[in-house]
């Protein structure tokens, strides 16, 4: 029987690198490789690419897998690893309806939402048909790689998902962007991605097993079992539905409205920014299963919810106010002037979109590491009912740039709910601690945009200019934190303890 590994600072800090990994990489080469597959699909065909990931990422995409990752570090914090091997079998087999729901969805769909919802010329139509049968397919492998990837992170054995989810994205990257400088089109990037996720799964699947071994699947598993699951994951199916619907009525809303081209002039800064989300959870995979292990020790379980918020808030205000000040330049030397004409305000929005929401991380995984994933519902449909009908209203006066307005306003709404959160769950609303953050972090901003802004007037359009706002803007950040005593005395001895080790 595998004994629990106990979490130390150390092994915190340390998970949370691993997880950081699996932003970095990936960013590093979407960054290199988005450009060159615009090019090579042209803005239409690249719109109607973008529009098919994002069924693939976000259609039945339900992360049914959390219940595993939860129940996983619960059962062995307390010596019940009998009940694993349930909860897996419950949750795979709930997974795997949902996958197949979706498959056969997607596919007698198909045809009337190109030609009727899409309403895409009908030159593209039979292509994006296919695609939409590929993203299908590669939608059921991912929803069967969540329950491996989920046991990984309930072991804490977030190196080892590090390293298979790198993998699986340098591949990814790697193929689309040959096969886009091969002269491929549309179809051969989609298979490419099919392939790449099926051979993932089968890494995970073996790998969980060698590592887990209470791992096992059967269809004899107890009622009782598949209610608890289902109940835990209900209210994430349902908010990550409201979540999938949100962002393909976008897509489709201003496919059908504006056209495909305007939609690749909305995702791609929106893909910029969805990165400063994207590093932060990469990071704060940790809290989740550490949440579950400390919900009956309420003053551990507040100590790490404000270390973990302390951490997020610093690093999405800095990266968020980058990316604001930089948006035109850096849009510019990446993607082109006349591209960057039409997509640098959505970036400054979408900046603030996602930040906002990096910092409302920490919360959403307290949530539901305590069992209560039911209130992040409630709450992301104040969002999803707020961003829906400014969608609708604002896109015929300001075109895409409403749309991202309507989801500012929407996803700034859900992060008020930090504070219902510490509410319901940590007893009180903590004010001391926000105004010294937020006075802290406030002041660091503006001195970091003041020496950005200045920089980059002064040194032109050039990704050295760049480089040069960047670093000495965190120095300016970074010191005027440390100066306002941002980080604690126990902080800066953990952080020598790593050093050392």
């Amino acid at each position: 029987m595998a004994e629990p590994r106990k979490e130390t600072g150390k092994s915190i800090v340390r998970n949370s690198i691993y997880g950081f990994s699996t932003w970095l990489l990936p960013l590093c080469l979407s960054f290199v490789a988005t450009p060159i597959i615009v090019k090579a699909l042209g803005h239409e065909d690249y719109g109607i690419y973008a529009l098919v990931l994002g069924f693939i990422a976000y259609s039945f995409n339900f992360n049914v897998g959390r219940a595993i990752t939860k129940y996983i570090a619960e059962y062995r914090s307390v010596g019940e690893n009998e009940k694993i091997a349930e909860v897996i079998s419950a949750t795979l087999f709930i997974n795997l309806t949902l996958g197949a729901i979706g498959l056969l969805t997607i596919f007698s769909t198909a045809n009337w939402l190109v030609a009727d919802v899409l309403n895409l010329p009908p030159e593209s139509r039979d292509k994006s048909v296919y695609a939409l049968y590929i993203a299908g397919l590669t939608i059921f492998f991912l929803m069967l790689n969540q329950v491996f990837n989920a046991i990984l992170q309930g072991i804490h054995r977030f190196d080892v998902y590090a390293k298979i989810y790198n993998l699986n994205n340098i591949s990814l990257i790697l193929g689309n962007l040959i096969l886009a400088l091969t002269g491929f089109e549309l179809l051969p990037l989609l298979l490419w991605n099919l392939l790449i996720t099926g051979l993932s799964v089968i890494i995970s699947a073996f790998t969980a097993k060698r590592l887990l071994p209470e791992f096992s699947f059967s269809l004899k598993f107890r009622r009782e079992t598949l209610k608890l699951v289902f109940s835990y994951s209900s209210g994430i199916i349902a908010y990550q539905l409201m979540a999938n619907i949100l962002l393909l009525f976008e897509r489709i809303w201003i496919t059908g409205k504006l056209g495909a081209e305007s939609l690749t002039f909305y995702v791609v800064p929106m893909m910029l920014a969805l990165y400063i989300h994207s590093f932060i959870a990469s990071i704060m995979l940790v809290v989740f299963p550490l949440a579950s292990e400390l919900k009956n020790e309420k003053e551990k379980l507040l100590r790490l919810y404000q270390k973990a918020t302390k951490i997020v808030s610093f690093l999405a205000v800095f990266l968020g106010a980058t990316l604001i000040v930089v948006s035109k330049p850096l849009l510019t030397l990446w993607m082109g002037a006349e591209f960057a004409e039409q997509s640098a305000a959505l970036l400054v929005l979408h900046s603030i979109t996602f930040s906002l929401l990096a910092i409302e991380i920490v919360a959403w995984q307290t949530t539901e590491g305590l069992g209560y994933p039911n209130y992040n519902c409630y709450l992301f449909m104040i969002c999803f009912i707020i961003s829906i009908f400014g969608m609708v209203w604002l896109i015929g006066d300001f075109g895409n740039f409403g749309v991202a307005l309507a989801r500012t306003i929407g996803f700034g709404v859900l992060f008020l709910s930090v504070f219902y959160v510490e509410k319901r769950f940590l007893g009180k609303i903590h004010i001391g601690f926000w105004l010294k953050l937020i006075g802290i972090l406030a002041v660091s901003a503006v001195l970091a945009v003041v020496v950005e802004s200045f920089l980059t007037a002064k040194l032109g359009t050039s990704w050295f200019s760049l480089i040069i706002a960047g670093f000495f803007g965190g120095i300016a950040y970074c010191l005027t934190a440390w100066v306002l005593g941002f980080v604690s005395k126990d902080e800066i001895a953990l952080v020598k303890g790593i050093l050392k080790r």
